[in-house]
């Protein structure tokens, strides 16, 4: 079977791979050795080269299929923000990332050409249709900690900084990317501005989810330990300060998800290693409070296929699988633990959205990691980032395929040889 491979060394609004001192010899030359191994390893590989580096990537659900000159391609979409730490005016981008859907039609000899420093031939599609494009970018206030579309409504985007504003875009009401050589610095309107007229916020905001039940609802979290709840169908004008909240005695919010079947109960994981869950239905929403960990947990997943199951991830990178049936302040003891699989904090963990004893994880080891927790074995790794991984996301349109964002400014959209995961299709 074929393999594609693509290699962008530079794109609009994006920069060459660059040369920094702060990736140290040894991790450049396992790179350039994960490089030369990858066509080994992956059905599909895409390595791209951003301005910045980045916190926060989703894929959104639609695909585009397109066919021209006997090409058959399929496109997806990501949305994707910069986080510059003040350099730069950051911004929300939407890119498209196509790939071909039978790529042994598409191998012809003059789509191959020579490298010369590789001395091996090389796929390139006539027309570049292959390659990274960016459709929209809407400049934004402050770093963009993590942006995310609402589910029933993808148009519509929620952002939070490091400034403690959560803020709504509508994408339909922003202009498309247009490719100059000035760049465009005005900071864009925001159609909705996400405020807690009592418990303000000056710090920074990483926990961000929607409602997968309830259109309109989204929870924030901040490091200043306010969890707030926002019903965007209340709103008037272009601001929203009346919001439900609740305080976690002033400790940092890492992260937060709701239950994917429910649309009142959530979980939220803090930098003293607790874990609450929340009942919003309650006048005293905290139904659920456990110190899981010495160290703090920073990222929480629940299972779609298992409404009780969720995993935490720590700073220490111990992945533990836990069942909220059986979870008291009297038994903590998770249902699996995961240890000796990253060697850095855990950044973002996120179950398979079908086969749903498949978990990823990230972490500032640099890696992606799939694991099958039903054998409690690490079945795959992704060692392509050469600095931490901060998100990454599956995709609707490919059972297996993967984006991940990483501080040395890269984006990988990538999956994995059909020989590691064509044994879950049995199961």
């Amino acid at each position: 079977m074929s393999v594609e491979i693509i290699d962008i060394d530079q794109e609009p609004g994006y920069a060459p791979e660059p040369v920094t001192t702060s990736i140290d010899e040894t991790t450049q030359r396992g790179y350039r050795i994960w490089k030369k191994n990858a066509p080994f390893i992956y059905d599909y590989l895409s390595t791209n080269s951003l301005l910045w580096p980045s916190l926060s990537v989703q894929f959104f659900p639609d695909i585009t299929h397109s066919s021209q000159e006997e090409e058959e391609t399929i496109s997806q979409r990501l949305l994707h923000g910069s986080f510059t730490l003040g350099q730069s005016v950051d911004s929300i981008s939407i890119l498209q990332i196509p790939s071909f859907t039978n790529l042994n039609s598409n191998i012809k000899i003059n789509k191959l050409d020579f490298n010369p420093d590789k001395e091996e031939l090389e796929f390139s599609p006539s027309n570049n249709r292959a390659k990274l494009k960016v459709l929209q970018k809407i400049n934004h206030l402050g770093d963009v900690n993590k942006v995310r579309y609402m589910p029933q409504k993808p148009d519509i985007l929620a952002s939070a900084n490091n400034l403690g504003d959560v803020v709504i875009y509508d994408r339909t009401k922003h202009k498309s990317f247009n490719n100059s050589l000035i760049d465009d610095t005005d900071i864009s309107k925001v159609e909705i501005r996400l405020s807690n007229s009592v418990m303000s916020c000056s710090s920074d905001i990483f926990a961000l989810d929607w409602n997968l039940n309830h259109q309109g609802l989204l929870l924030s979290g901040d490091m200043q330990g306010i969890v707030n709840l926002y019903d965007l169908k209340k709103y008037s004008n272009n601001a929203l300060n009346q919001c439900r909240y609740f305080e976690n005695e002033n400790v940092g919010i890492n992260d937060i998800q709701w239950l994917p079947a429910h649309d009142s109960l959530f979980g939220a994981v803090d930098d003293q290693g607790s874990v609450k869950i929340y009942d919003t239905r309650e006048n005293n929403p905290v139904v659920v409070s456990v110190q899981i960990s010495s160290h703090g947990v920073d990222s929480i997943s629940f299972n779609p296929g298992f409404s009780s199951g969720f995993a935490t991830g720590d700073s220490q990178g111990i992945i533990k699988i836990w069942d909220l049936r059986s979870l008291t302040q009297q038994q903590t003891q998770p249902v699996q633990e995961l240890t000796n699989v990253h060697t850095d904090s855990i950044t973002q963990l996120s179950w398979h959205p079908k086969f749903h004893n498949v978990l990823a994880s990230s972490s500032s080891d640099h890696s992606v990691k799939l694991h099958d927790v039903a054998e409690s074995t690490c079945f795959f790794s992704h060692l392509g980032h050469m600095l931490g991984v901060n998100d990454f996301d599956w995709s609707y349109a490919d059972d297996w395929m993967i984006a991940s964002v990483a501080d040395d400014n890269s984006l990988h959209v990538w999956k994995p040889s059909h020989t590691v995961t064509d044994r879950f299709k049995t199961r």
